[in-house]
C-alpha cells in the first residue's frame, strides 16, 4: 500500500473548538483531543492490565454508522477504525474535536488500503474465469491482452477524484501501489510509493498520450474525472477504448471493434465500442462475477466501477453482482484449490488490507508465485496469501531479493522494482488509503495511539483504565457508569467474524480477539514499530549467514510460561506454531513464509533458520501467534521432527469452532471463560453472546459481544504461582496467601531485579542467597528488601522461599535488547521509545 501524498497535506489541520454546555449553564469547556503517536504523553506499558481492569467487553456492530451511533450515545469507551478503516469520518471531525467528553487521535497515515483485485488464474476446462471464455486468458498476469484489458479498467478510475468526491469526502489518500501509507523510505523520508515518472511509464500507450496530453496526472490518469470515474468522451474513457482495441489486436477472439457512430477522440478515433461488435454477445454471456463489499467506500467504488465497465462495453451488462455476507465473501475470494473451494469462482473483488509492519516486505507474500497455492508450482494451501494468483517470473526475482537482504538500499530498490512490475502489469487496482482518526471517551486514561492504527490496538488494554475526569454529559462515563473493571471496545465486524481458529482467521476483528488470547514470540513497539523486542522470550540473537546463506535466529524463552489451562508452554509449542502457521494458515503464514526450519535446542531454546538474510526476519517471525500444541497437534505425529507434528485434521476443517469446542485457550493477557450458568467460568468457551442473549460461537453476529477476562488463575483451587499471564500487573503481589500471593509477575520480576538492570542476573541471585535462613539484617544487608512473610507464613521472619522465587526468574528480561530507562551504566542499549517510566 502506498500513497503518493502525505495525509497531513490532504486533511488540513482542524482548529480546536470549545463547546458550551447550554442548558447545563456552565462555561464553555476546552475540547479534548487525543495526543499524537510521538507525543511524550502517549505512553504504553510492557505489562498489564491496569489493576482496576478485569474484563474487555467487545461489542459488535454491522456497520460503521451503527458503531458511531453507539459511541455518540455513550455505549462504548473505545472505537475501532470501522469497516472503512478510517475511523471517525471527516464530516464528524469538528464534532469530535469540540466535544469535551471525547478524544480523537490526530490525523496519521493508516496501515489499511483498499482497491480492486482481479482473479488472474485460468482453467481451460470450462470452469475457469471468464477471461478465458472471452478469448483472453490472463495467464496469472502475463498475457499481453490481459494487461491491456486491465489497463483499460484502470483508466476508468480516477483515484484522486474518488477520494475527494466520493464517500471519503477527502478523508483518504489516493494510491497506486500495494503498500500502505505507513511505510517510510529511510533514504527519502517519504512514503514508499512509485515515482511519478514510473507511474506514467506503465501505460503501454504512454508515448502516444504524452505527445497529445503532456505528462499524465497519475497512473492511468490523463485528466480529472469528476466523481471519480471516467465519463464517455473523456480522455480516460477514450484511453480505455484504446486499450480494449489493443487487446483485441492481441487476442482477436475478443471480437471488439470501434463504434463508427461514437464521437472522435483527440487522435481522430471513434471513442466507443461498437454495440454490434461480434464478440460482445459472448462477453455478455460470460459476465464478470463481481464481489463488492457491502459498506462504503468500497460499496460505492464497486458499484460505480461496474457501471463504468458496462458503459465501456457499449452499455452492456458485463458484470453480475454476487452479494454475499462478509464471511461468505472471504470463503469465495480467499479460499481455493480444495474440496468445496473452487479457484475460479470470481473475477473481481473490492479488497481491503491492513499492514502495520514498518517495511514493504509483505509484497513478497502477496505476489510471489510460491504463495499462489499450487497453481504456479507451490504447495497446496486452502487460503493462499497470493489470492489473485499472480505468477510473474521477473516479479518473483525482485520480491525474493527484497525479502532476503540485510541491506536497506537493496531492500528498497527491489521493492520499487517490484512495484514497477506490478504497476505495468496492472495486476490489481489499488485505490486509496486512509487518513485514520479514532475515538475514545475522555473518561479513559492512557489510551494508546499506535502508529498507523490509532486506538485500535491491543496495547490499550494493558494500560488504559477509568480516569478521574467527570464528563459534562453523564452518558460518557467510563463503562457507562457501570463497574470500572470493564472496558468496552467497539467492533464493526458484526456478521463478518467467522473464524477464531488461528489457521483460518483473516479479518481484523478476528485478530482483535485472538490478539488478546494468544501471545506472540516478539513484540513491536506501538509508537516505533521498527523496535522489535522479546515478548515471551528473554533473549534473541541473529547470526551471520550460514554456509547456505541463511540467517539463524536463536531464542531463549522465559522459564515460567503457562497456557491458560495450566500446561507449561515450551520451545516445542513455539516450533509447532511457527511451522504449522507457515504451512496451514492463511494470513498468519505471511509472517513465517521464509522460515526454513525450527530446531529445538532445549525446552527453553530454539534455533530458527530463515531463508536468506533480511532486516525484516525478526519482525516477521516474531509476529507468530503462539498456539497450544497439546490442543492443536495430531496426537503421535512427528512430521516436523522432535515430536512436533501437523495439526489434527479436525482443526483444519473450516467448520472447526474453538469456542464451541472449548479450545479458545492461549497464554495471553485475557482469557475466554463462560458467562453462562450451565458452565460458568469454564475455560475456552462461553465468552461469546448472541444479540438475543443466547450462547454464541465463533460466528459473531451484529449485536453480539465477547467478554474476555484477565488471565490470573492463581486464586483457583490447585493453582500454581505461574498460572497467570507472565506480564501480569498486580501491585498487591506479595501480600496474599498461597499461589495468589504471587499474582503479579511484573512486580515479582521487578522485585527479583534487585539492582534495577531490567534483568535478573546472577548478582541478584547472589544477594538473596546470602540472606537464606537469615532472620535479621545481620549478615544480610538486604534483609528488609528481600523478606516476604506472605510466602512462608509459618516462619514469617526467615528468608527461605524467596531464594527459589528469584532463581525462577534468573536471566529474565523485559524489553530485550533495548534499554528501558536509557541509563547506559545500568541498562545499556538503545532506549526503547514511548514506554512507561522504569520504576525501580
Amino acid at each position: 500500500m502506498k500513497a503518493e501524498f502525505n495525509p497531513a497535506l490532504i486533511i488540513g489541520l482542524m482548529l480546536l473548538a470549545s463547546v458550551s454546555a447550554g442548558l447545563l449553564a456552565v462555561q464553555p469547556v476546552k475540547a479534548a483531543n487525543g495526543v499524537g503517536v510521538l507525543d511524550s504523553t502517549n505512553i504504553w506499558a510492557p505489562y498489564g492490565p491496569d489493576p482496576s481492569i478485569r474484563n474487555i467487553l467487545m461489542k459488535f456492530y454491522g456497520d460503521d454508522q451503527s458503531e458511531l451511533n453507539a459511541f455518540q450515545t455513550g455505549q462504548l469507551d473505545i472505537m475501532d477504525s470501522g469497516q472503512s478503516g478510517s475511523g471517525v469520518p471527516v464530516s464528524l471531525y469538528n464534532s469530535f474535536q469540540s466535544n469535551p467528553d471525547w478524544l480523537i487521535t490526530p490525523t496519521q497515515g493508516a496501515g489499511i488500503y483498499h482497491g480492486i483485485y482481479y482473479n488472474l488464474d485460468d482453467q481451460a476446462d470450462g470452469s475457469g474465469t471468464v477471461w478465458h471464455s472471452w478469448g483472453c486468458p490472463f495467464q496469472h498476469g502475463n498475457s499481453l491482452c490481459g494487461i491491456e484489458i486491465r489497463q483499460a479498467f484502470a483508466h476508468l478510475l480516477d483515484r484522486p477524484r474518488f477520494v475527494s468526491d466520493g464517500p471519503l469526502q477527502g478523508g483518504g489518500v489516493p494510491m497506486v501501489d500495494d503498500v500502505a501509507a505507513n511505510k517510510i523510505d529511510p533514504f527519502t523520508n517519504q512514503i514508499v510509493a512509485s515515482s511519478f515518472s514510473d507511474q506514467c511509464s506503465w501505460d503501454t500507450l504512454a508515448a502516444k498520450y504524452t505527445a497529445q496530453y503532456g505528462t499524465c496526472i497519475g497512473a492511468f490518469n490523463l485528466a480529472p474525472d469528476p466523481g471519480g470515474f471516467a465519463a464517455p468522451g473523456s480522455p480516460d474513457f477514450c484511453a480505455a477504448v484504446d486499450h480494449l482495441i489493443q487487446a483485441n489486436s492481441l487476442a482477436p477472439a475478443l471480437g471488439l471493434q470501434r463504434d463508427p457512430a461514437a464521437a472522435l477522440d483527440a487522435f481522430g478515433n471513434h471513442c466507443g465500442i461498437d454495440p454490434a461488435s461480434p464478440g460482445l454477445p459472448n462477453i455478455v454471456a460470460h459476465p464478470m462475477r463481481a464481489f463488492p463489499r457491502h459498506t462504503d467506500p468500497r460499496l460505492t467504488m464497486g458499484l460505480n466501477f461496474a457501471n463504468a465497465v458496462n458503459t465501456l462495453f457499449a452499455g452492456n451488462r458485463v458484470n453480475t453482482f454476487l452479494f454475499r455476507t462478509e464471511a461468505q465473501l472471504g470463503s469465495v475470494v480467499f479460499f481455493c484449490c480444495f474440496r468445496f473451494f473452487p479457484t475460479d469462482d470470481w473475477e473481481w473483488y473490492t479488497f481491503g488490507y491492513q499492514d502495520n509492519t514498518p517495511y514493504p516486505t509483505t509484497l513478497f507474500n502477496q505476489f510471489h508465485s510460491q504463495f499462489a497455492s499450487n497453481v504456479c508450482g507451490g504447495s497446496l494451501v486452502v487460503q493462499p496469501t497470493n489470492p489473485t494468483f499472480v505468477c510473474i517470473l521477473a516479479l518473483d526475482t525482485s520480491l525474493l531479493t527484497m525479502a532476503t537482504t540485510l541491506d536497506p538500499a537493496t531492500l528498497y530498490s527491489n521493492a520499487y522494482a517490484a512495484l514497477n512490475i506490478l504497476g505495468s502489469h496492472a495486476v490489481d487496482l489499488p485505490a486509496y488509503t486512509f487518513a485514520v482518526r479514532t475515538g475514545a471517551l475522555r473518561s479513559v486514561v492512557n489510551p494508546v495511539n499506535s502508529a498507523g492504527l490509532g486506538y485500535e490496538n491491543p496495547w490499550n488494554f494493558l494500560i488504559a483504565h477509568k480516569s478521574s475526569y467527570t464528563p459534562v454529559d453523564s452518558r460518557f462515563q467510563f463503562d457507562g457508569g457501570g463497574p470500572s473493571d470493564t472496558i468496552r471496545w467497539g467492533q464493526a465486524g458484526g456478521d463478518i467474524v467467522a473464524n477464531l481458529n488461528p489457521y483460518f482467521a483473516q479479518w481484523v476483528w478476528e485478530f482483535n480477539i485472538l490478539g488478546e488470547v494468544y501471545d506472540t514470540l516478539f513484540a513491536q513497539n506501538p509508537v516505533s514499530p521498527t523496535q522489535v523486542f522479546c515478548w515471551i522470550c528473554n533473549s534473541l540473537s541473529t547470526s551471520p549467514p550460514d554456509a547456505n546463506g541463511n540467517e539463524h535466529i536463536t531464542v531463549e524463552l522465559k522459564q515460567n510460561l503457562h497456557w491458560q489451562d495450566g500446561t507449561s508452554l515450551d520451545a516445542y509449542d513455539v516450533k509447532f506454531s511457527i511451522i504449522t502457521e507457515r504451512d496451514f494458515s492463511a494470513v498468519l503464514s505471511f509472517d513465517d513464509a521464509l522460515v526454513l526450519n525450527v530446531n529445538v535446542l532445549s525446552p527453553l531454546e530454539l534455533d530458527i533458520t530463515m531463508r536468506g538474510v533480511s532486516i525484516a526476519h525478526p519482525l516477521n517471525v516474531g509476529n507468530t501467534l503462539i498456539i497450544p500444541r497439546h490442543i492443536y497437534q495430531l496426537a503421535g505425529d512427528n512430521t516436523y521432527g522432535q515430536g512436533v507434528g501437523v495439526p489434527d485434521p479436525a482443526t483444519l476443517d473450516p467448520s472447526y469452532d474453538p469456542v464451541a469446542q472449548g479450545t479458545l485457550i492461549g497464554s495471553g493477557p485475557y482469557q475466554c471463560r463462560s458467562r453462562f450458568v450451565s458452565d460458568f467460568g469454564r475455560l475456552g468457551t462461553g465468552c461469546i453472546t448472541n444479540s438475543d442473549g443466547s450462547r454464541g460461537g465463533q460466528n459473531i453476529e451484529t449485536g453480539g459481544s465477547v467478554l474476555l477476562t484477565v488471565y490470573d488463575n492463581t486464586g483457583q483451587a490447585g493453582a500454581g504461582p505461574f498460572d497467570q499471564w507472565f506480564r501480569l500487573n498486580n501491585p498487591a503481589w506479595g501480600t496474599g496467601s498461597g499461589a495468589a500471593g504471587q499474582s503479579g509477575q511484573f512486580q515479582e520480576f521487578s522485585w527479583a531485579d534487585r539492582y534495577d538492570n531490567a534483568s535478573v542476573t546472577i548478582q541478584d541471585v547472589a544477594s538473596v542467597e546470602a540472606c537464606f535462613g537469615k532472620t535479621s539484617s545481620t549478615g544480610c544487608a538486604d534483609y528488609s528488601y528481600w523478606i516476604r512473610p506472605a510466602f512462608h507464613p509459618g516462619t514469617p521472619g526467615t528468608i527461605s522461599s524467596e531464594v527459589v522465587i528469584v532463581l525462577s526468574h534468573l536471566d529474565d528480561t523485559w524489553v530485550y535488547p533495548f534499554s528501558w530507562n536509557g541509563d547506559q551504566s545500568m541498562q545499556p542499549g538503545q532506549k526503547i521509545q514511548g514506554i512507561v517510566p522504569f520504576t525501580p
